[in-house]
């Protein structure tokens, strides 16, 4: 069992077909009735309803397969997508009971990775319960390898193991040092990939809200587009600093971040001088400052040499909000930039953690993700092992 995403197509209901073959067809909603009553025979709990799948036959960032056995719907599989980034999602796969020897689960699969292939995703990830070992041993038969534990996954508070295949070959899904931390409030996500990336380089970086709440305190800008106040990349650098770590801040430009979206005056000049308090403690603080258009590929140079690197970018490429947001890198390859996303916000009730956690962008897709507002703001907060302590004589 792999819970959850839907499905678009242009399918009938039965298919004609001759006995005792089974034919695999895109679904539509003209399948609803079906996929209802073959989800309530294959599952007792985290059932997708209605109304889910209902929204997922008609989503565009959902595609739905049915197989159908005899005139009867025998199974399906439902693959989910995120926009502008290559992740696709096996949000559930069934098969009745009675039909599991037959091949039905595997052809599903195959639908599901083709699928996922022609939507332009590169890795294909999906949540199995432990218990399930069918479902587990045909994952890793197909090339799928476990990469963490999704805790009090499932409704009656069971665990899940995440698992993912890279769809293309001669790309590798990367190892990365990053474990997944979620904001817990809407103007935190500096913070959040804060603690994601000091956590990747020290492991015992508690990544908990108290910490959270206690960086966004001392970065914070204090005036955003509304409500409170984000963090911009020098209260974020000087807080990776003041927990011991070295700091390197890339800007493009000396300007206050995020002056250009408060339209008060008054607000503005707040905001200068928020920033130019900041400037000066940075200077104190001997942290560089880089000037000029973010280079990706000193980014990964600085990866390669076991630094991580939180970055700024345009909500509006991974969410359609228009607002300023922090990532975090956790990888490089020839064609892609794996970011960790801290916004796993609940009302996006079809994805999880693990579709969040070192998600692979397009280098190109990155670029333009990677500039914020009219400005093109470009940011970006480095920081490395700590400096190692001197022995006192």
């Amino acid at each position: 069992m792999a819970k959850r995403q839907a499905t678009k197509g242009a399918g009938s209901h039965a298919p004609d077909q001759g006995r005792g073959a089974i034919m695999i067809q895109p679904a539509d909603v003209s399948d609803l009735d079906a996929l209802i009553e073959l989800e309530n025979r294959c599952f007792e709990i985290d059932r997708l309803s209605r109304r889910a799948f209902r929204h997922l036959l008609t989503s565009p960032t959902a595609s739905t397969a049915t197989a159908w056995l005899d005139g009867k719907l025998v199974g399906y599989a439902l693959v989910i997508f995120r926009r502008n980034t290559s992740l696709a999602r096996l949000y559930s796969i069934a098969v009745l009971k009675e039909h599991r020897k037959a091949g039905i689960g595997a052809r599903l699969l195959n639908w599901a990775e083709d699928e996922a292939t022609d939507q332009g995703a590169s890795v294909l990830r999906l949540e199995v319960s432990p218990t399930n070992k069918g479902a587990i041993t045909l994952y890793r038969d197909r090339g799928y390898t476990q990469f963490a534990v999704y805790p009090d996954y499932y409704e009656d508070h069971s665990d899940a193991y995440r698992m993912e295949k890279s769809l293309i070959p001669d790309i590798c899904v990367i190892s990365s040092p990053v474990r997944h931390y979620s904001q817990t409030m809407d103007f935190t996500c500096g913070p959040a990939s804060l603690l994601m990336a000091m956590h990747a380089i020290d492991a015992g970086v508690k990544m908990d809200q108290r910490a959270e709440i206690a960086i966004w305190r001392e970065a914070t800008t204090i005036f955003m587009t509304s409500g409170h106040g984000g963090c911009g990349p020098r209260g974020l650098a000087l807080a990776a600093a003041k927990r011991g770590f070295d700091v390197e801040i890339f800007v493009s430009d000396l300007e206050p971040p995020f002056i250009d979206s408060v339209r008060s005056q008054e607000k503005k000049e707040v905001l200068r001088l928020v920033h130019e308090d900041f400037d000066a403690q940075v200077t104190e603080a001997g942290i560089p400052v880089r000037v000029g258009p973010l280079s990706m590929d000193e980014l990964e140079a600085r990866f390669q040499d076991g630094k991580m690197s939180l970055v700024l970018t345009s909500q509006y490429r991974l969410h359609g909000d228009k607002s300023p947001h922090w990532v975090t890198v956790s990888g490089f390859d020839d064609h892609y930039v794996y970011v960790s996303d801290p916004d796993d916000s609940p009302e996006r009730e079809f994805y999880t953690g693990a579709d969040y956690l070192s998600v692979p962008i397009p280098r190109r897709e990155f670029e333009i993700m990677a500039k914020y507002g009219k400005g093109k703001l470009q940011a970006a907060v480095v920081i490395g092992c700590k400096p190692s302590r001197k022995k006192k004589k």
